[in-house]
């Protein structure tokens, strides 16, 4: 067991000031300075302060204090990155990094924008790419594009999870805490002491084991019968880790990690309806209004259908309530809503990784070397459930209740001939309504997904030369099994929407940095080349679609295609004094192209950018104040864009090479310690620009009708972010210190997608997106810290998360033809008391 050690305060002071610098990790050292510390971005320990690049990294302590425990955690967070959560499922996060978007996470046929590892280990698709992670050491966040050492799909950047290795060392870290909304948490960690030694028999093995567990009640009342409250949390993570160390220089680090949801989603809130007609004349309320009319009229014609009275009237009349009442609150989170199927979504992720070590030394001319192998299997399994809208539409016994208006459009197209009176196409009209039911939306989906990995590295320095060479391969299969249903009865009920795809890829590459010995050791110069070739293909499995108007036979197609890449890097930095950094780097990264398995049969080519970057990286008043800037612009080609359409009568998300964009932003991130126990943040971000070209929505009516996408689409992030913080030592006692953490994050308001877009009765439409507000989040810590206990320390912290009760929308979807707008909303406020213990 260690003894107490006495407290500082200036390493967990400082940590806090590391989000908001793009250097990583600063510490206080004696006096108060600011000092770096070493980060792995360029696959080697080097300091921050030298790293070229634009990196912000959290240590455990920044980790702690913000509530991090995956990665949807870091949005909003840190200058540059923002976001959102994809509606109706859980932990599948589109990170944006620059402007530069993720798109759909929860479509499987599309690869991140911004490459997510954990432990060196490429996680290679958003869905459940956001699960908890059992014990979190650091996460380096780099901005721009990372082609060279982290391969495709890293066009906006890259994110390293880093998680604790064994100490070899007995060690326990347990967290509890309770909360508002009935939150609990758990968080139990143990090392233990080594078993042998390194270099004698076996050598030494250690190991670590970690679990948390998080729960929380749902945060908005179901008013519909027996369902279960909206966005709940039940999410639970493990972790194992092994060290074995046959020699000092040679040594095998296996980890097992395994995280698990069983959560009801969030409420997807109808906030407003699109216009029937496309002109934008004719609003869904007005149409229902004039349709009720006209049943009212021919209910009163004797003979006519006795259903138009006992169960159309009533139901076009709990149709108008229901929707005048969503258009009545309008945008603004509710405390409730309603489901005819409560949103349901379950996460089962596995992880294998497996690295080998040789420090091999000296070799000759190859100077200083480290040879590595990084083998990993990843599996992912989750299925989501349910209403991706809160308009409760379930028949009563009677078989009234609030239908889509598109059921009662169409009843009044079918009455219409008739005058009121019924015929075959009719009743099997009502049929369809009775067996399936009127309700606006249903999701049902099962995911698999299996990946393997195997990366090979080659890290050498010599007096002038470091550098890395390495050979990657992966290969991932998918499945992905749909039955969803929209606007019942008139799409039929569930029909199968199943594709299967699989990518197999392999690339080479390199980099060295290169110290002529010019200027005084103070010129180097980075270059990096990355070579990569993949296979992508697909097997589409549309199953028959049956409604009440026909039949849509199945549909089935294999698909292939090709795809390689040449991304690179140029950097000359200077270090124009002791504490004064200044780089110019050149980067290219390039995004995998495929198929689109949510719309059949529909590819989608590769993305490309190239970024020009000027950052400087310093630190003024003897090390207590640390300055890190970047300017940037970058020509992004082929951007693949999401979007949700609904022409088809399914909501589906459509990916289209939207041309190309070139923008420009930069960040301003400063740190200071005026006092020994006080760090004081502020980080600055800002990104201007959206397309320059964007493919035209045209109808189908002839002739053609056509509108300039390019005119209207925008940049789906935010221009401006802003955070601030403090982390302040207010007073030591006999007991212990007492901390204070206060955090401030801005976003300005943004479009929550680059367009919305339909065609209706042959017209292209463009709709007004709904936009997501500004919003300031204000979070604060206060702890009791270092209380000595036994052997150990114990910490007891008061917490709260946007105690503004800021009331922010995430995303927005506009359904288009199918005619909702729906939100989902951040959480409230919420607030709690943890209780920590490190021995």
């Amino acid at each position: 067991m260690q003894s107490p050690k006495t407290f500082s305060p200036r390493p967990l002071a400082l940590a806090l000031s590391l989000a908001l610098t793009p250097t990583a990790l600063p510490v206080l050292a004696q006096g108060g300075a600011l000092e770096e510390v070493v980060v792995t971005a360029q696959k080697r320990e080097e300091s921050s302060q030298d790293t070229p690049i634009s990196i912000t990294a959290l240590s455990e302590s920044n980790i702690e204090n913000r509530g991090i425990n995956n990665s949807e955690d870091l949005i909003g967070q840190i200058p540059g990155v923002s976001g959102y959560d994809s509606p109706g499922s859980r932990a599948a996060t589109a990170i944006n990094m620059r402007g530069v978007s993720g798109g759909a996470p929860a479509n499987l046929s599309l690869d991140p924008a911004v490459a997510l590892y954990l432990d060196g280990v490429y996680v290679g698709k958003q869905v459940g790419s956001a699960m908890d992670v059992a014990e979190i050491e650091r996460i380096e966040v780099l901005r721009g594009p990372q082609g060279t050492l982290y391969g495709r799909n890293s066009t906006g950047g890259a994110v390293n999870f880093i998680t604790k290795k064994p100490t070899g060392e007995f060690g326990l870290r347990a967290k509890a805490g309770v909360g508002n909304y009935n939150y609990r948490q758990f968080k139990g960690n143990l090392d233990l002491p080594a078993i042998g030694t390194a270099g004698e028999g076996l050598g030494e093995l250690a190991v670590n084991f970690g679990y948390q567990t998080r729960l929380r009640d749902g945060l908005y009342d179901n008013d519909s019968p027996g369902g279960d409250d909206f966005d709940e949390m039940d999410r639970q993570a493990w972790r194992f880790a092994a060290r074995w160390s046959l020699t000092d220089s040679l040594y095998v680090d296996y980890a097992y990690d395994n995280s698990k949801l069983d959560e009801v989603g969030a409420l997807q809130q109808t906030v407003g309806f699109t216009s029937v007609d496309p002109a934008g004349n004719i609003g869904r309320i007005q149409a229902l209004q004039g349709t009720l009319a006209a049943a009212q009229g021919w209910a009163a014609i004797p003979g006519t259908d006795p259903r138009i009275s006992e169960r159309w009237i009533p139901s076009l009349q709990e149709t108008i309530a229901a929707y005048q009442k969503a258009e009545n609150q309008g945008q603004g989170r509710a405390s409730s809503g309603m489901a005819d199927f409560t949103p349901k979504s379950v996460n089962d992720v596995d992880g294998h990784a497996l690295t080998l070590t040789w420090e091999a030394g000296e070799l000759g001319f190859l100077g200083d070397v480290t040879f590595r192998s990084i083998s990993a299997l990843r599996d992912l399994e989750t299925s989501v459930f349910g209403d991706l809208e809160d308009i409760d539409s379930r028949q009563d016994g009677n078989g009234i209740g609030a239908y889509s208006d598109l059921v009662h459009l169409t009843l009044a197209q079918l009455y219409g001939p008739s005058s009121g009176f019924a015929y075959p196409l009719l009743d099997g009209m009502w049929d369809s309504i009775s067996d399936i039911g009127a309700f606006h939306t249903k999701q049902n989906t099962v995911t698999r997904y299996e990946q393997w990995s195997q990366e090979l590295q080659m890290v050498g320095s010599t007096e002038r030369l470091d550098y890395v060479l390495g050979l990657y391969y992966f290969e991932d299969e998918g499945e992905y099994r749909r039955n969803a249903t929209f606007a019942a009865p008139l799409n039929g009920d569930a029909a199968a929407q199943n594709y299967d795809n699989a990518t197999d890829a392999w690339a080479a590459f390199s980099q060295a940095t290169w110290t002529p010995g010019w200027m005084d050791e103070r010129l180097s110069f980075t270059a990096g080349l990355r070579y990569t070739e993949e296979d992508k293909t697909i097997d589409y499995d549309y199953a028959e679609v049956v409604s009440p108007f026909g039949v849509t036979p199945a549909r089935a197609v294999s698909r292939a295609n090709d795809f390689s890449n040449v991304s690179g890097n140029f950097t000359v930095a200077l270090q124009a004094t002791e504490d004064l950094n200044t780089y110019f780097r050149y980067s290219t990264g390039y995004r995998s192209g495929g198929f689109n398995g949510e719309i059949f049969d529909n590819p989608y080519e590769e993305e490309s950018i190239e970024q020009f970057e000027l950052g400087v990286k310093s630190d003024w008043w003897d090390n207590r104040l640390r300055v890190n800037a970047a300017l940037y612009t970058y020509t992004y080609d082929d951007l693949q864009v999401s979007q949700v359409k609904t022409d088809g009568g399914a909501a589906t998300t459509q990916i289209t090479n939207a041309g190309s964009a070139e923008r420009w932003g930069g960040e301003l991130e400063l740190a200071a310690a005026p006092l020994e126990d006080l760090i004081v943040s502020l980080g600055y971000s800002y990104v201007h620009g959206d397309f320059e070209e964007y493919p035209d929505v045209c109808g189908t009516n002839v002739p053609v009708t056509c509108v300039d996408g390019s005119s209207e689409a925008s940049r789906a992030s935010p221009g401006t972010q802003l955070t601030a913080s403090l982390d302040y030592i207010f007073a030591r006692t006999s007991i212990g210190e007492v901390r204070g953490y206060l955090q401030a994050n801005y976003q300005e308001d943004w479009p929550e997608n680059s367009l919305w877009s339909a065609v209706i009765s042959g017209e292209p439409v463009i709709y007004d997106r709904q936009g997501m507000d500004a919003r300031t989040l204000v979070d604060a810590r206060l702890s009791l810290e270092n209380i000595a206990l036994g052997d150990g320390v114990l910490r007891i912290t008061a917490w709260g998360k946007n105690l503004l009760d800021d009331d922010y929308p995430t995303f927005a979807i506009n359904f288009g033809s199918l005619g909702l707008i729906t939100e989902q909303y951040g959480p409230p406020r919420t607030y709690g008391l943890e209780v920590a213990y490190d021995y």
